[in-house]
């Protein structure tokens, strides 16, 4: 029987990191001045925090928490607040993103909303909020659909990275004002809620950058509100404080060995002579490589129990990945999946021989 192995580029779809942090406003900050509850964590308003953080299970879209801006005001001429983040990586210039969103709103003002992207703090902008042109109008959404129970508009745009992307604010950019009636009792704002706020690249092969960790500390840190954040951007407005631009993602390929049944013995999870003897060849010319993770999975054909096919598979993967534990210090995670997901026709001896095996894909950092 011809034995082979197979190492080969081969995009495989994963799920993508969301480069914006507490993206469902769910996790609460406890404000360095009161010591209480009254933010999101990562997002910071242009007005004291209690105005727009609200808790309402039947009203958010997902958990119990999201944020509101105000888009206008009846009484005062081009009142707006807006809500900003720092991304936990940069973007890569040229490459594109989706950025998704729900909104809701009781007043006719969903394509004045806008998404502006900056290697500057919103938060210490002079210049008047409605001469800024966003980034993206949420008009420009190719998707916007209405959720009918809840009413809440699903958002999603691609958008193409300039490459100075250090900080994401949501509000109202339209150069025209809303003032009049709310058509709303005693209710003087026009408000636009928002929930469950993502970007992610478009691009699978595509991994948050390096020192993610340190920088979601840094952000998390961030705990001035209220009067605190007041004084703040007062203090930094005509000379705001110097950000280090923020590390970009990382884009990986990945590389795939294909590991045949025949490299274990009959019916068993134990890599043979030969199969040893071939990975310890291949991960000692893969070291030199900037490995971001492994992934080992295992299969069968569509023959006998399937729950012992999964079974094996995974005991197959398991030992794989037991192996090239011994090389490499990245993640490593394996699964078996049986005969879930043949690569060829199972009707067929040679299709069989094809879908028992082991995949291993290698994500390496380019």
């Amino acid at each position: 029987m011809k034995i082979f192995f197979i190492l080969i580029f081969f995009p495989i779809v994963s799920s993508s990191q969301n480069l914006l942090l507490n993206s469902s406003f769910e996790e609460e900050n406890i404000c360095s001045e009161y010591k209480v509850d009254c933010a999101p964590e990562a997002w910071i308003y242009t007005v004291p925090s209690f105005i727009y953080y609200f808790k309402d299970k039947n009203t958010a879209h997902t958990g119990d928490y999201f944020v509101a801006i105000i888009a206008g005001h009846s009484k005062k001429t081009y009142y707006r607040t807006f809500v900003r983040s720092r991304l936990l990586c940069g973007l890569q210039k040229g490459k594109t993103y989706r950025l998704s969103m729900f909104v809701k709103s009781r007043h006719y003002l969903l394509d004045s909303m806008g998404v502006y992207f900056s290697n500057k703090d919103f938060l210490f902008e002079k210049t008047p909020y409605y001469r800024i042109s966003p980034s993206v109008f949420l008009r420009d959404a190719a998707l916007r659909p209405v959720t009918k129970d809840t009413n809440w508009q699903k958002i999603e745009i691609e958008y193409k990275a300039t490459g100075i992307e250090t900080f994401i604010t949501l509000g109202n950019f339209s150069k025209r004002d809303v003032t009049g009636s709310t058509g709303i009792e005693i209710e003087n704002n026009f408000f636009v809620l928002f929930d469950d706020v993502s970007l992610t690249p478009s691009d699978p092969n595509e991994r948050v950058c390096p020192d993610w960790k340190s920088r979601k500390k840094e952000i998390y840190d961030q705990d001035e509100r209220h009067e605190f954040l007041d004084r703040l951007m007062k203090f930094y407005r005509n000379k705001p404080p110097l950000i280090s631009k923020a590390t970009t993602t990382i884009t990986v390929k990945v590389d795939t060995l294909i590991i045949p049944d025949v490299l274990f013995a009959t019916n068993s999870f134990v890599l043979n002579k030969k199969a040893i003897a071939t990975l310890d060849s291949l991960t000692q010319k893969l070291q030199t490589m900037k490995m971001d993770s492994i992934i080992v999975e295992g299969h069968t054909d569509w023959t006998g129990d399937p729950a012992s096919n999964k079974q094996l598979s995974w005991r197959r993967a398991s030992s794989v990945a037991a192996f090239l534990e011994k090389y490499f210090s990245t993640r490593i995670s394996s699964q078996g999946y049986g005969s879930d997901r043949p690569r060829a026709d199972n009707r067929f001896l040679s299709g069989r021989q094809r879908n028992r095996r082991v995949e291993v894909f290698f994500y390496i950092r380019q």
